[in-house]
């Protein structure tokens, strides 16, 4: 137990001032409490305003100014130059650590100069953690030490500084990564063992956006794989243990399999890599290679020849290899290879455009009215249509279904791609085509980079943003359909390209074909009665309502026996279900009244014949309100949807052109006094319509076209 020894805590806090209180609070409610906090920041004042009075009147706290953008490296030397403590101890300011941390390590270090802790990773969806009771078991790593970083961290370490100054060993200031090695490897190769404290338990935080807020580790490969050359050259000219050696060559391979090969692909990378890479492979000593695999060993046997034409030859070769094997296992793979390898070799057609709405599920939105613009208009392209069932579609235009190979084909050779929402992730974007994304509606709900957390199947945010910046780094063109919008586009979609501010080219039905003969026309189409008023309820999906990959449940809350005992005299109604929901709904003793139109493809032919939307958070409103027919909201769970699954841009109480009704009886009863509703709310709609419907004109699809394609 250490008596009367201060511990220093080192947190430079750059660019996490909103996790810093988190980590403060968690070494506050510390039982060991002969500690001081150097937090290290470029803006003091408003750190402390961000931390709060607990803090700035607790002298053990102390907020140390640094230069912006200081590097970790150089951050944390200065922390060590200032503690005065007897033991230095490294956290980030985005972790936090269990309550009994600091007293574990106090009990358990001896004589050792280092002790350190366990370490969990979490998404904080849970508060911090109590003292784990227990036997206070400690290990001891000798042999293996060097496993206690293989995170390449010194986070949730202990050391004396007394020790740390007679080895005169710093963090390396030149790099942004890897630089904790040039300070742990001289620590763990001057010491025999490790003390390792399971109870006491480090959180590190699961960053969730390596975008706009990435961690060190999800920094571009370009950015860490210099920093790891220059790291793993000066620590090679040490003289080091079989231990380090091996943990250092493994630290190279590793990276270099797990992501320069993926690099490789690309000559480019190649060529402008290769000597540097060269120079650290021709470092790694025989001994690290021994039982390493064939492939791996004959890229290093190349890389050693010092001649880059050599390797390129056989990356390539490799890369062919494990596109077979990958590609032979499943029909979609074959298919895929056949893409990648044959497909995107060949010539692309200039006068070729491929059109996809919603993966293939529907002829419609703003890609169907782009083509329907260029058929009438632009007579020398040929057009496609990825459409999965057979539909009959104006011009008669080829058809392919998604994931076909045809499909493939068309979207390898295609000069222009049309698509509403994402392409495969399998989709290469060649060099000259142009991809046209028209996205598919206003935002009211977060999106991509905006969203803190992810709810969807089968992912979670990292790879989720992850997927979606190399999707939107091929758009060459966006289109939104209002400057709120665009605003909104550029930042979330992580956006550089071309923004078209035309208003959505779907939208242009609801100028141009707002009549009573083209209504009526629809209403025949689907055999609805022409004697009754047309709700039409379109709700969106729930993202934690799925019940596997890419398939959502929706429950419907709306009492439909109800609405049409109360209203079925007067009313029908339309239910439109968001793309995504395969759920079927049962509408067995509502013939006559309530209506599926959710296979329906053009969901703006359903706003025409309507008098009233019900919806939610669907950003279906935004295109009704083109209509400035009344618009009411069914939000019987706000709460969650708001602060949990997603969050909104607009204030919903104070923004929407109509009420928010919490149940069924408030919403009946806005439906019985729709007249009051619409009064009530004209001012309010007005200033809606004029601030997100202004751009629609009816020429949105002209524009489009005449920007993006040659005349």
């Amino acid at each position: 137990m250490l008596e009367n020894k201060m511990i220093s805590i080192i947190t430079p806090a750059e660019n996490n001032e909103n996790y810093i209180n988190e980590t403060l609070e968690s070494i506050h409610k510390q039982t060991y409490t002969d500690y001081e906090v150097l937090i290290l920041h470029s803006d003091i004042d408003a750190l402390k305003r961000a931390t709060g009075e607990k803090y700035t009147e607790d002298e053990r706290f102390k907020f140390v100014e640094v230069k912006h953008d200081l590097k970790v490296g150089r951050a944390r030397n200065i922390g060590i130059d200032m503690a005065r403590g007897d033991y230095i101890y490294f956290l980030d300011s985005d972790d936090y650590i269990s309550e009994n941390m600091l007293q574990l390590l106090s009990e358990n270090i001896g004589q050792h100069p280092i002790i350190r802790a366990r370490m969990k990773r979490t998404d904080f969806g849970s508060s911090f953690a109590i003292i784990m009771p227990g036997t206070n078991k400690v290990r001891m790593f000798g042999a293996r030490k060097y496993n206690l970083i293989r995170n390449h961290s010194s986070l949730n370490f202990m050391v004396s500084k007394e020790y740390i100054n007679s080895l005169g060993i710093r963090f390396n200031e030149e790099v942004m990564t890897f630089s904790d090695l040039t300070f742990m490897v001289p620590l763990l190769e001057s010491i025999a063992v490790v003390p390792y404290v399971s109870e006491a338990i480090y959180f590190r935080r699961r960053r969730n956006d390596p975008i706009n807020h990435p961690s060190l580790r999800q920094l571009p490969v370009e950015q860490r794989m210099p920093d790891l050359f220059m790291v793993y050259n000066g620590l090679k000219e040490m003289e080091l243990s079989a231990q380090a050696e091996r943990f250092l060559d493994n630290t190279l391979l590793n990276f270099y399999r797990k992501h320069l090969v993926v690099k490789f692909k690309d000559d480019s990378f190649i060529d402008e890599y290769f000597d540097d890479l060269a120079a650290s492979i021709n470092k790694i000593s025989p001994e690290s290679l021994q039982n390493k695999d064939r492939v791996l060993l004959n890229d290093i046997r190349a890389i050693r020849t010092n001649k880059v034409g050599i390797f390129k030859s056989l990356s390539n070769f490799h890369h062919l290899l494990r596109d077979i094997q990958k590609g032979i296992r499943t029909k979609k793979g074959r298919k895929e290879l056949i893409y990648k390898r044959i497909f995107n070799k060949m010539d692309m057609i200039d006068n070729l455009v491929v059109f996809e709405s919603f993966q293939g599920k529907a002829y419609s939105d703003s890609p169907k009215y782009i083509y329907e613009y260029m058929l009438k208009n632009r007579k020398g392209h040929k057009l496609v249509w990825v459409i999965n069932k057979d539909q009959k579609i104006p011009g008669r235009p080829a058809t392919v279904k998604r994931f076909s190979l045809k499909y493939y084909y068309y979207i390898a050779r295609a000069k222009h791609i049309v698509s509403n929402v994402r392409m495969p992730n399998s989709y290469i974007k060649r060099k000259g085509q142009i991809y046209l994304q028209t996205w598919h509606g206003t935002p009211l709900k977060r999106l991509a980079g905006d969203m803190e957390a992810v709810h969807m199947p089968g992912t979670n945010a990292v790879r989720y943003k992850r997927n979606f910046n190399n999707e939107t780094d091929k758009w060459d063109y966006l289109i939104a359909p209002n400057a709120y919008s665009s605003a909104i586009f550029k930042r979330a979609f992580w956006f550089n390209n071309t923004m078209l501010e035309t208003g959505y080219p779907r939208n242009d039905v609801l100028t141009n074909d707002n009549n009573p003969v083209i209504i009526r026309s629809i209403k025949e189409k689907l055999d609805l009665p022409r004697d009754k008023k047309v709700i039409l309820y379109a709700p969106t999906w729930r993202d934690d309502e799925y019940y596997k990959v890419g398939k959502y449940r929706f429950t419907l809350q709306l009492d439909l026996e109800r609405l049409k005992a109360r209203f079925g005299d007067e009313y029908i109604i339309l239910l439109r279900m968001h793309y995504v929901v395969a759920s079927k709904m049962d509408l067995t003793g509502l013939e006559g009244f309530a209506y599926d139109v959710s296979g329906y493809d053009d969901v703006s032919e359903l706003y025409l014949i309507s008098d009233m939307l019900i919806t939610d958070y669907s950003s279906v409103f935004f295109d009704y309100a083109n209509l400035k027919r009344p618009i009411l909201f069914f939000t019987y769970d706000l709460e969650k949807y708001k602060d949990q699954l997603r969050g909104f841009y607009i204030d919903m109480e104070t923004e929407l052109p109509g009420p928010l009704l919490k149940d069924n009886d408030e919403l009946f009863e806005a439906v019985e006094n729709i007249d009051q509703i619409v009064a009530d709310y004209e001012e309010r709609y007005e200033a809606f319509y004029d601030r997100f419907c202004s751009w629609d004109d009816g020429r949105a699809a002209e524009k489009v076209v005449d920007i993006v394609f040659d005349k």
